[in-house]
């Protein structure tokens, strides 16, 4: 399955290599980075849906940036990532729902 068009994968690919001559050019000092970056976006995010200010959904897209860029830190396919977590979710809301 392709989570992403090749268009879009490159694009997040050319924003990773400028996120990493940014913000650290070895992995552990990247990762670190971007980990204070999601952390920062998910406080902006809930402070935003708080005031319900629709901007809290930008800010997720923003995330979802970060998110693929760990993934790309670390070598990880985003199609074969995502394509384990969209099965996984599936497997744990059936459990949980049968539970409930």
């Amino acid at each position: 399955m392709t989570v992403l068009q090749k268009n879009a994968l490159d694009k997040i690919k050319k924003i990773h290599v400028l996120s990493r001559k940014l913000n650290g050019k070895t992995k552990s000092r990247h990762e670190k980075k971007l980990l204070d970056l999601m952390r920062k976006h998910i406080d902006e995010i809930e402070d935003l849906h708080k005031t319900k200010n629709a901007h809290f959904l930008v800010e997720t897209g923003d995330l979802i940036i970060l998110c693929f860029e760990i993934l790309l830190e670390n070598d990880c396919s985003i199609d074969e990532t995502v394509e384990l977590c969209f099965n996984r979710y599936n497997n744990k809301i059936k459990q949980l729902l049968k539970k409930s």
